[in-house]
């Protein structure tokens, strides 16, 4: 059988565009005399739609769609997702189902299942409720649907009889979540391999995160151990969001034999792209490399284009530092050079070096560098406070009053220049409210809050070699030498005399990254492994020698540092510009939180005690 994956780019809410780049791909799998093409999940409508999927109006127009592809059917196989409804049943929310669907359809017609329930038309059976996924707000599951309808003892995982130059294939159809199924009662994949079918399809809109496909394969493995089928899996491209988290997906669709191997693929380079593969041929593409760059960069040039229809230049503080160095970086790789604005905003804090690696890192580049003082500013402000208070304006106060001025020319000049500011704080800052809200906080995109500091350093270094010279300033980067970090300009907010930033990096990289990833792996965990004294076998273990955190007084009195700011910065976190997610815990609509006071568990308390119990021995 030839089989077209058709990995597409699928656009949130644009479905007539969406459609039509369906029904070209379909007329050139066509010319190629295809059997079958498969489009990804949800293909018509984009699948993080939020509450947009309330709108019976988008819905039923989403749906006026299928004839139009039913029709395009002709002489080829082709299997999309869109959404179905019920209308005669109501769902817990009192409006009438909706599912996430997959529809199957030839020569015009439905193709049959086996047991003729729903024809031309499988159901997703497992919707994830968790991280940023709420299908169970939206969708109701196909083991829903049953006992709604009261047809417990019926299979919904059926198997499609799809008759094509005299054969009839009998093909398993499974949406996404049906293939990551250990976690549920009900097991899709499973199903369709007792009753033997010829081979399976999986259409996904996965999104990606830091080793997302290793994931995919441990999943696919999990199966080949035991009997297997060739498997067919097409996955969407591009960026979507649900407002507080961007999401990339990265393709990767793939065809794996009955051992599990993966036999062909698409690129995953966050790339759209047609391919026409025989089921049982061999035809890899390549492997992406630095891909948590490339994540980064189509989210920008995604939601560039999606939100901003490319209308705008981009604004961008430019203090020479290593996170604004690197998101000006990945904005001109995304966008060009031309739509990139920097603007210097100094003050008698800054230093030389970090306003050189600035002019450095424009040229490099070539993107404009305005440059500005702001002392007499922060100067005058100070004179206008004193208006209001007879309290004295401490050097904190001061330190905001900094960062606050910088947010208001950006956010002066993206107006005069008919622009955008972006973001530059990165993961680490975020998560210990080391920002100034309304200051360094604000911004209509954050691509880097859900990079530690440490993956920024690897992301400079992947510029640099990529472009063959040095883009980012290596001044500052870490050197590590005989486990010891030298810096030449170590991170700093330039906001006083001598400052330096006051985390331990390397160290609270991985903190934050427990703190915050799915599933979780819990602080209490880690002060168990402090205990027995097994995390010494572990990279933290080396950085809790190399900051001296061996001593249980220092390592409590840390830990408890990170846990105030993490739980004080919650308020600020709140109110930042949408992410891009790269994590499996990224602040938003992924690793949510509220505004709670923070009190310690009793085996934290337990941990702690025997912990210090320790310190005085």
């Amino acid at each position: 059988m030839k089989i077209v994956l058709g990995q597409m780019n699928v656009l949130a809410g644009q479905m007539s565009l969406n459609v039509n780049k369906m029904l070209d791909m379909i007329g050139k799998a066509k010319k190629e005399k295809a059997d079958l093409i498969v489009f990804p999940e949800l293909c018509v409508t984009g699948y993080l739609l939020a509450d947009k999927w309330m709108d019976q109006n988008f819905v039923e127009t989403a749906l006026s769609y299928n004839e139009v592809l039913k029709k395009a059917s002709e002489g080829i196989g082709i299997i999309w997702g869109n959404v179905a409804t019920f209308k005669d049943i109501l769902g817990r929310d009192g409006r009438h189902v909706r599912c996430n669907t997959a529809y199957f359809a030839y020569n015009n017609n439905w193709v049959k299942k086996e047991n003729d329930l729903f024809d031309g038309r499988y159901i997703k059976c497992l919707n994830p409720d968790y991280r940023i996924f709420d299908d169970s707000r939206y969708f109701l599951s196909a083991l829903e649907l049953s006992k709604r309808m009261k047809l417990d003892d019926v299979d919904f995982t059926s198997p499609f009889l799809f008759e094509k130059d005299d054969h009839t294939y009998r093909i398993g159809l499974e949406i996404c979540e049906d293939l990551w199924s250990q976690d549920y009662q009900f097991d899709p994949t499973s199903q369709y391999l007792n009753q033997n079918v010829d081979f399976i399809v999986n259409i996904s809109s996965s999104p990606w995160t830091r080793n997302k496909e290793k994931g995919r394969e441990k999943q696919i493995l999990r199966y080949a151990q035991h009997d297997f089928v060739p498997f067919v899996y097409v996955n969407a491209v591009g960026m979507q969001n649900n407002s507080k988290t961007v999401c990339v997906f990265d393709g990767d669709s793939s065809i794996y034999n009955e051992k599990g191997e993966r036999i062909a693929s698409c690129n995953d380079s966050f790339l759209e792209e047609c391919k026409i593969i025989e089921l049982n041929e061999t035809s890899l593409a390549d492997k992406c490399q630095n891909k948590l760059t490339k994540a980064l960069i189509t989210a920008i040039r995604e939601f560039d284009q999606q939100v901003f229809q490319s209308r705008f230049k981009w604004i961008i503080g430019l203090s020479g530092g290593l996170d604004s160095s690197v998101n000006a970086a990945l904005l001109t790789l995304s966008l060009g050079k031309e739509r990139v604005i920097g603007l210097n905003m100094a003050t008698r804090y800054n230093s030389s070096a970090t306003i050189d690696n600035a002019h450095k890192l424009a040229h490099a580049l070539g993107i404009e560098c305005r440059d500005g003082i702001i002392q007499k500013l922060v100067e005058e402000q100070i004179e206008c406070l004193k208006q209001y208070t007879q309290k004295e304006i401490s050097e904190f106060a001061i330190e905001n009053i900094q960062a606050r001025i910088r947010g208001s020319i950006l956010s002066a000049i993206s107006q005069i220049e008919n622009g955008v500011v972006i973001n530059n704080g990165n993961k680490i800052e975020g998560a210990l409210g080391y920002a100034t809200l309304y200051g360094d906080t604000i911004g209509c995109l954050a691509p880097l809050q859900d990079v530690t500091k440490v993956e920024l350093f690897e992301i400079a270094r992947s510029i640099n070699e990529s472009l063959d010279k040095e883009v980012i300033p290596y001044n500052l980067l870490p050197e590590i030498e005989n486990d010891h970090i030298k810096w030449e300009t170590p991170p700093s907010a330039e906001l006083k005399n001598n400052q330096l930033d006051p985390m331990k990096w390397f160290y609270h990289d991985q903190i934050i990254q427990i703190l915050t990833e799915y599933p979780g792996y819990g602080i209490e965990k880690l002060m168990q492994q402090y205990l027995d004294k097994s995390i010494y076998e572990t990279e933290l273990g080396k950085w809790i020698l190399y900051y001296g955190l061996d001593d249980p007084q220092k390592f409590i009195e840390d830990l408890e540092w990170v846990l105030q700011k993490f739980q004080l910065g919650v308020f600020k976190r709140l109110q930042t510009p949408p992410i891009v997610m790269v994590s499996r815990g990224c602040f938003g609509s992924d690793f949510r939180e509220n505004q709670v006071s923070y009190e310690k568990s009793n085996t934290y308390l337990a941990l702690k005690e025997a912990i210090l119990a320790h310190a005085n021995q």
